[in-house]
């Protein structure tokens, strides 16, 4: 795949063949229908058709075709954040906004779980990098995610089926029927449903050394039911539509829209690591143990620490050797094994409603739009933070998000100018708790109460209350024959009401968040409200010299409004640092597309000067942002070339080089750190082979895919044990069709090698000897059979 303007979305129908690339692609970044060769933004777009044949299904997945937009998140991935081109915020507060917008059909969303369930029934998804903010709703300064579903249509009456089986007993059906009532009304309902065994295997207690003197709990003192598989679960998804046409100048389209989903409790493993100590008792490293490791810490000296660490008690201890500090030696991932105490095959839950109304009205030369949605999110997730055999604590996530939103656009003119305008209002009402749980035997309840028996929730719980109205416009000058400016900005009017309590209740259920039974509070009540004008511009110049050609050059301005933090204990954040400040984003940017369906070429250059940036530093088990300033330079190319008819070659690459200066990683420690979450070289490239004449009947194709990512760091402090290891992997896939009769068969491998790579971490190196680590998915293999009518 591609880094802009990827050759796999074809013209809006989902049921192109997204492999023939035989027609420039269409997209809709610049808010109508435009080829991306001739738009002057690093664009990356994928068609539904092209991604199921594929075999991948979820948002998330698109991270792996195209160079400079990666994936971080939480509860072992069970919730998710884009980062692209090295612009995120790792914090997984649900009341929290990311840099990078998610749009699901025009509509933002502005939670995490949101943003990971099932790609269904969807026309195409469109990746834009860079700031956005004077064409789209909700401003941004990282970019967007914009997936595009199937609409109703009043042609004729028509839909599909697919049916997957695949590796780990996964399967998948996805269906749309539409419907057309009339010439001038049309009702389209789709579904998906996808379930998956857990297929990382609990070994429980394997790992756990005998008489280790940090082993302080037997086997009957972990959380009971106790020590189950994880990694599976099962996603039920629907969508009802309903077109109106009253008239060939007013269109109105009704949505409703549900998903559930039923999951494990985060699938983590374990990782022993160990910290350094300066002469100060300050943490200014951490690497992962040797196998014969037996320092509880490293001091100045090089020896045991023999101070407390981070009030543990564990003074003058040491480790058994290559475990964390409680005796757990951890499995080998290779395997898909791990051993945890605190591991539910089916505990979490996630549910996401949407309604949504979008009306489309030309009133003479002037195109009028609409969009009014309500959404609702609501989730509990938890997890065994310590990622081993032994009960240490647990962490649990629970949200519930209502968010309206109304946007009003205005368009209209010609190729000598063109102009947009538009307003957009947000409500969000956030309710997000990030609890640190104490399971009834585990060490935290011990540390904090002095009894282990007594089990202890220490919850965190916002209120926050987000009200933006802004408006927005952007206008296309024609200067002279082959030139063209863009001029665009818009001025936000953010309003933020913000209530914190910080208390330790009575744990009365194990894999539950339970807030009956106040004990003590932790920290004082926070309430705090504030208003901010804030502003966004755009501008550029376009040069066309010759066809096929588009030179292009620009300023833009992103802006992302402030938030606040909501620590856990032992957190040491000020009541000055409970808020923290809106970014700013300058990106000069430039770059060229030449070609067509036989051939091209596209290259963009970028940099970035980041203002205020919301940086997320994760220690104690806890995490909070800070404001600090950034550079990040790269460039990003894509290549796509016919090479004989049937055959079809893309390669894409970026390099995106992020640094923050004089960042904090202890009290008075300063250095230089690179974002999290952020590659710095991404390579992917495809092969497309569509055999010449009938197979069987039908149209026979292959494809090959391949992509790299170099290391990155999943924390800011920029710790050894905090990196990641490059990855390369490879997806291969078969798609046979038989257009007269709508059949499908769809074969397909991903992750060919069966690489195990980490994609998620938290560095707990300060409260367990250890740090938590998801991964990729394995290898899957699976077969699709489709039907179209």
């Amino acid at each position: 795949m591609v880094a802009s303007g990827s050759a796999w979305a074809q013209t809006g129908s989902s049921d192109n063949d997204a492999s023939a690339s035989s027609t420039d692609i269409v997209v809709t970044a610049q808010r109508r229908e435009q080829s991306s060769q001739d738009v002057g933004i690093a664009i990356a777009a994928f068609s539904g058709d092209a991604l199921t044949k594929m075999g991948l299904s979820k948002s998330s997945d698109i991270a792996q075709l195209t160079p400079g937009v990666f994936v971080s998140g939480s509860i072992g991935g069970q919730t998710q954040q884009f980062t692209v081109r090295g612009v995120t915020q790792s914090d997984f507060s649900d009341a929290v906004e990311a840099p990078v917008a998610v749009y699901i059909d025009d509509v933002y969303v502005s939670t995490q779980q949101g943003q990971t369930l099932a790609l269904f029934d969807i026309d195409r998804v469109e990746i834009l990098k860079g700031p956005q903010g004077t064409l789209f709703g909700r401003n941004a300064t990282g970019g967007l995610v914009h997936t595009v579903i199937a609409k109703p249509n009043t042609d004729a009456l028509g839909g599909f089926v697919n049916l997957s089986y695949a590796r780990f007993n996964e399967v998948k059906a996805e269906g749309a029927l539409n419907v057309p009532l009339s010439s001038t009304a049309a009702f389209r309902v789709s579904g998906y449903y996808n379930r998956i065994d857990n297929y990382w295997k609990n070994r429980y207690p394997e790992g756990v050394v005998t008489g280790a003197p940090q082993n302080f709990a037997g086997p009957d003192d972990r959380p009971q039911p106790c020590c189950q598989n994880e990694g599976g679960g099962k996603t039920y998804a629907g969508r009802a539509q309903l077109l109106l046409e009253p008239s060939d100048d007013l269109k109105i389209r009704l949505s409703a829209s549900g998903a559930r989903q039923h999951l494990s409790t985060g699938p983590y493993t374990s990782v022993a690591t160990i910290g350094t100590y300066d002469d100060q008792g300050r943490l200014i490293q951490s690497d992962r143990v040797s196998p014969t490791e037996t320092r509880i810490a490293i001091g100045p000296d090089g020896g045991n620490y023999t101070f407390p660490v981070d009030g543990t008690g564990l003074s003058g201890a040491t480790r058994a050797p290559g475990a964390t500090w409680f005796g757990y030696v951890p499995l080998d991932p290779k395997n898909l094994e791990l051993s945890s105490d605190f591991a539910r095959s089916d505990l979490n839950r996630v549910s996401v409603w949407t309604a949504s109304a979008h009306v489309d009205y030309t009133l003479g030369s002037v195109d009028i739009a609409s969009i009014t949605a309500y959404q609702r999110h609501k989730k509990q997730l938890l997890m065994d933070a310590d990622g081993g055999a032994t009960n240490v604590f647990a962490f649990g996530a629970r949200a519930d998000t209502k968010i309206f939103s109304q946007e009003l656009r205005a368009s209209g003119g010609d190729a000598g100018f063109r102009w947009t305008t538009g307003a957009y209002f947000l409500d969000i009402k956030a309710d997000a708790i990030q609890a640190l749980l104490g399971p009834s035997g585990s060490f935290l309840s011990l540390l904090v109460v002095g009894d282990a028996s007594q089990g202890i929730d220490i919850v965190p719980h916002t209120n926050l209350h987000t009200q933006s109205f802004s408006v927005f416009g952007q206008t296309e000058v024609g200067l002279a024959d082959k030139w063209t400016l863009i001029l665009g900005g818009r001025v936000i009017r953010e309003h933020q009401e913000d209530e914190l309590s910080r208390n330790i209740y009575l744990n009365t259920d194990d894999y539950g968040i339970d807030t009956d039974t106040l004990l003590f509070p932790y920290g004082a009540p926070y309430s705090d409200r504030r208003t901010s004008t804030l502003w966004a511009a755009k501008a550029q110049l376009e040069y066309r010299p010759v066809e096929k050609l588009l030179i292009y050059a620009g300023i833009n301005r992103g802006v992302k409004g402030g938030s606040y933090n909501a620590p856990g204990i032992g957190s040491n954040v000020t009541t000055d640092q409970l808020s923290y400040k809106p970014e700013v984003l300058l990106n000069y940017e430039g770059g060229f597309k030449y070609g067509d369906r036989f051939f091209s070429l596209n290259a963009s250059g970028f940099y970035y000067d980041y203002k205020d940036y919301q940086a997320f530093r994760f220690a104690n088990a806890s995490g909070f942002v800070q404001n600090v300033d950034s550079k990040v330079y790269g460039f990003e190319l894509d290549a796509g070339v016919q090479i004989f008819e049937g055959l079809r070659a893309t390669a894409g690459a970026s390099y995106t080089h992020g640094t923050i200066k004089n960042f904090e990683i202890a009290p008075d420690v300063f250095r230089t750190v690179r974002p999290t979450y952020s590659p710095r070289t991404q390579v992917s490239a495809s092969l497309n082979y569509e055999v010449p004449g009938d197979v069987a009947g039908g149209r026979l194709s292959f494809n090959a895919q391949g992509n790299y990512a170099s290391g990155f760091y999943h924390n800011i402090r920029n710790f050894n044990s905090d990196w990641f290891k490059g990855r390369t992997l490879a997806n291969l896939s078969m798609n046979w069709r038989q257009e007269p009769t709508g059949l499908s068969l769809t074969a397909y491998i991903n992750n060919v090698t069966d690489k195990r790579y980490g994609m998620i971490g938290f560095n707990n190196v300060a409260n367990c000897g250890c740090s938590d680590e998801s991964y990729g998915m394995p290898r899957t293999y699976g077969m699709t059979i489709g039907y179209r009518f």
